[in-house]
Formats: C-alpha cells, sequence, structure tokens
C-alpha cells in the first residue's frame, strides 16, 4: 500500500524542498530545536509564513540544568494557521499507524532516534543514540520508503533505516513505541492581512509570561558548577550541555530578532532596539559557547565574566525594548 498526502504523486516524484530563511546557512545560529526547526519547514511546506509563530520566544527561561526546550504552542499554531496537534496514541503496529494517518492527509510528529536518520550523517547516524523528532509526509509500505521533514530538509528514508524506525521486531508483545503527535488542518489559516495584529496579540500574551527575573543572571550563578562538570566528564558531556544552554539562547534569541524583522516588513516601526539585542544575545551565546568548549577541550576553569555581562544586558536590553513598544 503507497500512501502519501497527495494520492496521485509518487513517493520519489515529490517537489524539491527549499528550506526556509531562518535556516538560512549564513545565520548566527541555523538551527535551533529539532521541534521548532519542523514547525518552520511544515509551515513553510504549506506557503505559510512560521515568523508570525515567534512570539513565544520570549518566555525563554533557565530551569537550573538548562534553558527552556522553546516550542511554539499547539494553541498558538491553531489560531493562526488553523492546524490542530493532538497526541497519537500507539497502540498497533507503528508503520501501519503512521500510513493511515498519512493517507488521511495528516502529519505525524514522532520521536525517533537519529541513529537511523541519514540526514544526521555528519553528526549522530549509525554511531550515536539520540532523540529527535520528524515529520512524516508521506510512507510507502510497499516499497518500505518513508519522506520527512527533520531539522531544516526533507529526506527519504527506506532500507534498513525505514525497517529499524517502524518495523521493530515483535518480543514479548510490541516493543516501547515512541511518543508521536498528529497535525491536522481542519481550519482556516488567518489570511495575510490579518496575520501580523494576531501575531502581536500573541507577543502582547506571551511576554506576561516571561521570566520574572534575568534568567541569564540564573545561568550564571549555575554555571561554575556545571563547569567543574564538564572539566571531568569531558567534551562528549559538553555538546549535549552546550545544545541544551548556549544553543537554545542563542537560536531562540536569533528568531526573536527576525521575528522583528518579519513585523517589520509588515508595517511595524520602533523595533531597532529589539532587533540589535536579538543580535547581541546570539552572537554573545555562540562567543561563550567557543570559550567554555576551549576551556573543556584545555581542562581549565574561569569564570567567564565579561562573558555572562555581555549576555545579561542584552537580555535586559531586549525586555526594556519589548515593554517600551508594546507597554
Amino acid at each position: 500500500m503507497a500512501v502519501s498526502l497527495a494520492a496521485a504523486t509518487p513517493l520519489s516524484a515529490g517537489p524539491v524542498h527549499r528550506p526556509h530563511a531562518l535556516h538560512a546557512a549564513d545565520r548566527i545560529w541555523p538551527q535551533s530545536n529539532c521541534y521548532v526547526d519542523l514547525w518552520i519547514e511544515l509551515l513553510n511546506v504549506w506557503g505559510l509564513q512560521p515568523e508570525a509563530a515567534l512570539p513565544f520566544t520570549v518566555t525563554l527561561d533557565f530551569e537550573g540544568d538548562q534553558f527552556t526546550f522553546f516550542k511554539p504552542p499547539s494553541a498558538d499554531l491553531e489560531y493562526l494557521y488553523g492546524t490542530v496537534v493532538q497526541e497519537l496514541a500507539l497502540y498497533d503496529e507503528l508503520e501501519r499507524h503512521v500510513a493511515l494517518q498519512a493517507a488521511r492527509g495528516r502529519v505525524v510528529l514522532l520521536e525517533v532516534d537519529s541513529f537511523f536518520l541519514p540526514d544526521t550523517r555528519s553528526t549522530s547516524y549509525r554511531s550515536e543514540h539520540t532523540k529527535t523528532t520528524i515529520g512524516v509526509l508521506a510512507l510507502d509500505s510497499e516499497d518500505g520508503r518513508c519522506r520527512y521533514l527533520h531539522n531544516a530538509g526533507c529526506y527519504d528514508l527506506d532500507g534498513s533505516d525505514f525497517f529499524s524506525l517502524f518495523r521493530m521486531p515483535r518480543e514479548n508483545g510490541l516493543p516501547l513505541l515512541p511518543y508521536a503527535e498528529m497535525v491536522k488542518r481542519p481550519l482556516v489559516a488567518l489570511d495575510p492581512e490579518g496575520l501580523a495584529e494576531a501575531s502581536l496579540t500573541l507577543l502582547r500574551q506571551h511576554l506576561r509570561r516571561r521570566p520574572a527575573s534575568n534568567p541569564l543572571t540564573a545561568f550564571r550563578d549555575a554555571f561554575a558548577a556545571q563547569l567543574d562538570r564538564l572539566l571531568s566528564a569531558g567534551m562528549g558531556d559538553f555538546h549535549r550541555y552546550a545544545f541544551n544552554t548556549f544553543r537554545q539562547i542563542g537560536s531562540n534569541f536569533e528568531l526573536l530578532g527576525s521575528y522583528a524583522d518579519w513585523l517589520e516588513g509588515e508595517g511595524a516601526f520602533g523595533l531597532d532596539a529589539l532587533r540589535a539585542g536579538c543580535t547581541d544575545l546570539a552572537q554573545a551565546a555562540k562567543a561563550l559557547q567557543f570559550r567554555t568548549a576551549r576551556l573543556v577541550s584545555r581542562q581549565r576553569h574561569a569564570e567567564c565574566g565579561d562573558s555572562f555581562d555581555a549576555l545579561e544586558r542584552a537580555y535586559d536590553a531586549v525586555m526594556h525594548a519589548l515593554t517600551a513598544r508594546l507597554g
């Protein structure tokens, strides 16, 4: 049984996917996290503007051991684009569930092991087991192939990789099944004229949910102890740590700066200070990541006070610009 979003289009003949500008190679942080990146490209595939969904980035907080794994709230996605995200209960064979939903025109968001994703060839493919989320656009059970969105691109999966993800062997019943969501589009997306105003409404709502105090200060207070652990653990742990700290900070605020650019293109004004602060935050996070990597590789400890000064100042500037503009 071959199933895809468009039954008349074979899986092998899909259009060339062009990553959205939010994933341009010249950005400070070309990727953020798997869930946000997936939604950027899924909205891009549908011809919608993903920038409108970025107001939630103002709520990023330090959670004690990591920064928020930031995601677009499903309520925002429904309000702006008419999409409904629901958990997909998996009680039968995984392939059967995904094929059925794809045949009904739904996109299945699936947590999988990147060990079996060929697009991660330069990082974890066949070398490291890490959890990530893909968006299944089409699945062909006859040929054992799947088309999926992941990070900034669209890819095909087949052969032993398809078997490992979708046809896990039964031992004492079904294997432990992954978490899955299905995306439906029962409602009409807002028209371009109303999209910016609706997005600004969300921005005002999320701004009220921002951290009560500067999260970069809280990160600074925890950093010395975290660095001690990294020095004892080595570079293998550093990469996981950096993803959940520096990358979440930098990519989050670079996206917020891109949101300001989009608002200006939609007719908003007075956003120069916001854009500048976001750029400073993104660059300062990247600089501290490189600095920390050098410390870990050389087994040296340092306070990095000037780096945290830059991060804290930039965050304060961003929040001041937002509250001054929106009240």
